[in-house]
């Protein structure tokens, strides 16, 4: 994320986008919710914290030049949504 930025504001901004991820697609009145194509479960938080993992590891790969962490912006959740249904199995409600 921030380099630099001490740990407890790192974990602050970490909680506020998975909150924000979870606005647009989990449980709490989500715009475009979304549910496990296995399961039939919502989308929980914990998988938004594990494909925000994998996200932030994608943009730490200096070989990958594509992926830059916008301090969690409308990008980086829409990043973080592609992983949930490409990696995780997730698809939206009503597809």
């Amino acid at each position: 994320m921030n380099a630099g930025t001490p740990s407890t504001a790192l974990n602050d901004m970490l909680t506020d986008f998975v909150k924000y991820v979870d606005s647009f697609y989990g449980v709490v009145d989500p715009l475009y919710p979304m549910m496990s194509k296995e399961t039939g479960q919502p989308l929980n938080t914990v998988d938004i914290y594990g494909a925000t993992q994998n996200y932030l590891a994608m943009c730490s790969d200096e070989s990958n030049k594509f992926c830059t962490w916008g301090d969690g912006d409308s990008l980086d959740r829409e990043r973080v949504r592609d992983i949930l249904l490409e990696e995780y199995n997730y698809k939206f409600i009503g597809e």
